[in-house]
């Protein structure tokens, strides 16, 4: 350990050593005992029901969970419908309400072995879990379960909805107990219910992998930096009125159980900062795709020029594996976010007959939009603000193109800069406590790439190909045709690389004239562009199930296939194709050596701010590090990942 005091700052450096060589910095995941790690579902719940022996306990433990990392607030939606994959409601938002929480809890039960649904009630939808022979109603948005007069059996949602009473009675209660509603409200939600089950309420489809290039950094701030994601396509009118601190404060709660060392509890953003030595081996190494380009010769030339008399071209990928946010300016029109994606530099433009513009793309490439243009000569600098196309989505591409018509050399690119923005729950992030702090750091060798399409105006998916299958009417979803038969969707993963875990999700809708129970839904595979295939799963829904839509998901592990060869094939019958979401864990080529920088930055309460360093060395894939913090209230502030050059790891 090397203790180094400037100022006011204190900075904890812990040199490991290194081991055998890798390349750039993959599926960095970092855990400590503060709280599970809450950016993979399977590791979340596998810690919280840890000793756990029996199911109630379980299903309390994940309870107690769901309560201390999801604040009660409006939303959030994408693409116009509400969020229902339990991973980002826990890790990318942090926030939901009474629909979408009892999809998280149900999701959670669901992993830990638990059978679980939702139930609609009167203006209210909660999880109902089995165990014991029953099911048990446990409402984690609502913070309370009642007992029946043994003082020992959870009641049901049919067993409240015969005795609404039960809210009233003094004998044993929750901890909590419904601390924001009496009895009456309760009881008010249980009389005349809406009667609906739905077995089916979540997707499994997203993947978090966070993957840093050299130059590139990812900071988690566990406070709001005022930038906040409301969809365009979906905003109650009563949002004015109930919700009005929607409009200024996004989802904030001063009486919130959930997880917060600085009141209230409330949403966080990250900041992904891209600094690249565009004249480095690495650059060249970690974003293979250019066209016509060499690296100035000269002070005198930009970072990177055009081949004599060329186009030339770079494209990139910022990927973030949470949704992009931007500052809300006029909170009544969506198009002015801002500050949310921003790229700057110089383009150098040396002759009149050169052309030096930039495009991005939000469907991985498929198509471009021009977001600015050189008109003028010399280094000119730009600064582009992106959160118009990039807002709301997980990722982007960047294409730089210019040419150099007149041979001088010296037409290109430099001093490049990336900021992307987004949104994220500081109650999902690793944090300090008071005490000791033991923390694991892994990497991996996968990146995630992902697609999710609602079908809505020049979507699709990649590959994709019907048969007996189409759009009715005003509908995004895809039915069967009139022929007999079922409705076939072929698409591909989307990568071309190796695929070690598989995710397909589907939100599949019943026929305007059918019924949930018709619905089927048949999932199959091809590792040989569909020469033959294998099936993965069928679909449908459980008996109970009543709501018109139901989610399906099938996760294959186990496996390694070929993307290039690879195509997935869906039936539906019976029903149609509201969404679909396909994600892989993809083989990462490893090129160019990174060391990683963890960083956590606090403060105790009306104390200095300490900052804490650790540099892992090329190749430490899993490894530990302890972290002492003085007794007392502390704040956690920021946690930093750099992807650093490899020579890093041996300075201080």
């Amino acid at each position: 350990m090397d203790w180094k005091l400037t100022g006011k700052f204190s900075v904890l450096v812990l040199l490991l050593l290194s081991q055998a060589a890798r390349a750039e910095i993959n599926s960095i995941r970092l855990s400590g005992q503060a709280q599970p790690g809450c950016w993979d579902l399977a590791e979340l719940v596998g810690k919280v029901i840890e000793g756990k022996s029996s199911d109630r306990e379980k299903a309390l433990a994940l309870h107690a969970f769901g309560m201390a990392h999801q604040i009660h607030f409006i939303g959030p939606y994408e693409g116009g419908l509400e969020v229902d994959d339990p991973l980002k409601l826990i890790a990318v938002y942090g926030y939901n309400l009474c629909g979408n929480n009892s999809s998280t809890m149900c999701a959670l039960y669901n992993l830990a072995g638990l059978k679980a649904r939702r139930r609609g009630l009167t203006g209210h939808v909660v999880p109902e879990v089995w165990f014991e022979d029953r099911w048990n109603y446990i409402d984690t948005d609502m913070f309370g379960y009642v007992y029946l007069p043994d003082d020992k059996t959870i009641a049901s949602v049919d067993e409240l909805v015969a005795r609404p009473q039960l809210f009233e009675r003094a004998g044993r209660k929750s901890d909590p107990c419904f601390p924001w509603d009496s009895p009456k409200v309760m009881e008010e939600a249980f009389t005349n219910i809406a009667g609906w089950t739905d077995c089916h309420p979540y997707s499994l489809g997203h993947i978090i992998s966070l993957s840093l290039r050299t130059g590139e950094s990812f900071t988690c701030y566990y406070r709001p930096r005022d930038r906040f994601y409301l969809d365009p396509q979906c905003f109650p009118e009563e949002l004015s009125t109930v919700y009005r601190d929607y409009w200024v404060s996004g989802p904030v709660r001063l009486n919130s159980l959930a997880w917060a060392d600085s009141l209230p509890a409330s949403y966080a953003n990250g900041l992904l900062s891209y600094r690249p030595d565009l004249r480095s081996a690495s650059f060249r190494a970690e974003n293979p795709l250019m066209e016509n380009i060499q690296a100035g010769r000269t002070s005198e030339a930009p970072e990177l020029t055009a081949a004599a008399g060329t186009t030339a071209s770079l494209v990139f990928e910022v990927s973030a594996p949470f949704v992009i946010a931007g500052l809300q300016n006029d909170l009544t029109n969506f198009e002015d976010n801002t500050e949310g994606a921003m790229v700057s530099g110089l383009f150098w433009r040396p002759a009149k007959e050169d052309m030096s513009r930039i495009q991005i793309s939000t469907d991985h490439g498929v198509s471009w939009t021009t977001v600015w243009e050189n008109s003028h000569l010399g280094a000119v600098p730009f600064n582009v603000d992106l959160t118009r196309w990039a807002g709301g989505c997980y990722g982007y591409q960047l294409k730089f193109v210019w040419t150099d018509r007149g041979g001088t050399g010296k037409a290109g690119l430099e001093g490049l800069k990336v900021d992307t923005w987004v949104e994220l729950s500081p109650m999902a992030l690793p944090r300090l406590e008071p005490g000791k702090n033991t923390f694991q750091v892994s990497t991996g060798d996968h990146r995630a790439v992902s697609y999710e399409c609602w079908w809505r105006e020049g979507e699709s998916l990649p590959g994709e190909k019907r048969e007996n299958l189409a759009g009715k009417g005003d509908e995004t979803a895809l039915y069967p045709a009139e022929s007999p038969g079922p409705g076939v969707l072929i698409f591909t993963p989307g990568t071309e690389g190796i695929i070690d875990e598989l995710r397909v999700s589907l939100l599949a809708r019943k026929l305007k004239q059918g019924a949930p129970k018709d619905i089927k839904a048949v999932l199959y595979l091809s590792e040989n562009k569909g020469r033959t295939w294998s099936e993965l799963e069928s679909f449908t829904p459980e008996p109970e199930h009543t709501l018109e839509g139901a989610w399906f998901n099938h996760i294959m592990r186990g496996r390694s296939i070929s993307g290039a060869e690879s195509l997935l094939k869906l039936e539906i019958s019976g029903g149609g194709l509201a969404k679909v979401a396909v994600s892989s864990l993809v083989r990462a080529s490893l090129k160019s050596p990174s060391t990683l920088r963890i960083n956590h930055v606090y403060h105790q309460e009306g104390g200095a701010r300490q900052i804490v360093n650790w540099l892992f060395p090329p190749g430490a894939q899993n490894s530990s590090y302890e972290v002492e913090v003085p007794e007392g209230k502390i704040h956690n502030e920021s946690l930093t990942f750099e992807a650093l050059p490899p020579d890093a790891a041996g300075k201080k």
